[in-house]
């Protein structure tokens, strides 16, 4: 399996624009405008801004499911929900789990023009005995199609609070931010500390502007990978977290999957 299965996706971004992965150090400042955190409407994703699809697992695709080394036979459906369109000011993504994404201390790479808009979509299973699971995140930052996939890992993190985030970084050092914010950001997908609430999906906003999604990882603790997509001009196209909640081939996700990935046997 991938990274030692890492286990999420995200897809993003032009392979000719994309710089090295790097770590970004924020400058701890209490002048920093603080975010906020609100819960995700779940917003049906239009099909044209996404490479995610839907799927009401058929018997054929839980014989995938059961035929997989990471998996068992879920009940429920795979449904795809729109987040945002996330502006990315100087091109750049970070991936980190939740308290990274909410603070700012994030890894991140340069995957698309300075200024782009790119839809961000869940692929959640809806399931009856075991909730509302993030399959995978999309960050599509070109809609044309990938065709092959390559993992980043730098851009993977590993959480021991079930959470991950994507974070729109802008140019130059990040603004770091007081630890209130991770605080902030479980409040919104745990309201009162209910996490039977069916919550997976967090904004994270500072002042009007949406800068980063924070999200529920797969089935909880554990290590989630993150792969780019790339079109056939080696252009970044999308970034996509994975977490390992069903097989890459039911993710809809055209093009080559990535080396490994599946185990299907």
């Amino acid at each position: 399996m991938v990274c030692a299965l890492l286990l999420v996706v995200l897809v993003g971004g032009c392979a000719s624009i994309a710089d090295e992965p790097q770590t970004l150090e924020p400058t701890p400042s209490s002048s920093v405008e603080q975010p906020t955190f609100a819960a995700c409407d779940r917003e049906a994703a239009d099909p044209s801004s996404t490479n995610l699809r839907p799927s009401v697992l058929s018997a054929a695709e839980l014989a995938i499911v059961a035929a997989w080394d990471d998996g068992w036979a879920p009940d429920g459906q795979l449904v795809v929900e729109h987040a945002t369109d996330l502006l990315l000011p100087a091109g750049q993504i970070g991936f980190g789990n939740g308290y990274e994404a909410s603070t700012g201390w994030v890894e991140s790479q340069r995957v698309a023009p300075d200024g782009t808009t790119a839809p961000v979509s869940l692929a959640v299973l809806d399931s009856p005995s075991s909730g509302r699971r993030v399959a995978f995140v999309e960050v599509r930052v070109s809609p044309a199609p990938p065709v092959r996939w390559d993992e980043v890992p730098d851009l993977g993190f590993v959480t021991d609070g079930g959470d991950g985030g994507v974070l729109a970084l802008p140019s130059g050092e990040p603004p770091f931010v007081e630890d209130q914010a991770a605080f902030d950001a479980i409040e919104a997908m745990y309201p009162g500390g209910d996490s039977a609430s069916g919550t997976v999906c967090v904004l994270r906003s500072v002042g009007a502007v949406v800068t980063g999604v924070q999200f529920s990882a797969g089935w909880g603790d554990g290590g989630y990978p993150t792969f780019l997509g790339y079109d056939d001009t080696d252009r970044v196209v999308s970034a996509v977290s994975y977490g390992a909640v069903l097989p890459w081939s039911l993710s809809g996700l055209p093009g080559v999957p990535p080396e490994g990935i599946d185990g299907v046997g």
